[in-house]
């Protein structure tokens, strides 16, 4: 018969691996957030704004697909130098030889 006791010993100490994984990554997360919210200058917008905009970002992840689009562009202008985004989205747009438009997938 099998040493459940064992089994599920094991179990719980990976599951308390995975929480402190998922901690971890969280946190990391978090001081990326700051990081970009400094680099953008809105570090000092106050707690309203800012819960207002993560409302807002909250919905458009659950419905707008419109909406994360632009944002998305506009984070990749921003993120990207000019001359690395002018090169991929040029090459983009460039018909491919069968004449069909090529897309990028994102």
């Amino acid at each position: 018969m099998p040493d459940y006791a064992a089994r599920i010993a094991n179990l719980k100490s990976e599951q308390a691996k995975l929480a402190q994984r998922q901690s971890e990554l969280a946190a990391q997360r978090r001081d990326e957030i700051g990081r970009l919210a400094e680099k953008l200058g809105t570090l000092e917008a106050d707690d309203d704004v800012l819960t207002g905009m993560f409302l807002e970002l909250k919905s458009a992840m659950e419905s707008d697909g419109s909406r994360l689009k632009q944002w998305r562009d506009a984070g990749d202008r921003f993120r990207c130098p000019k001359s690395e985004w002018l090169k991929r989205h040029t090459a983009d747009a460039e018909p491919h030889s069968n004449g069909a438009d090529s897309h990028r997938s994102m």
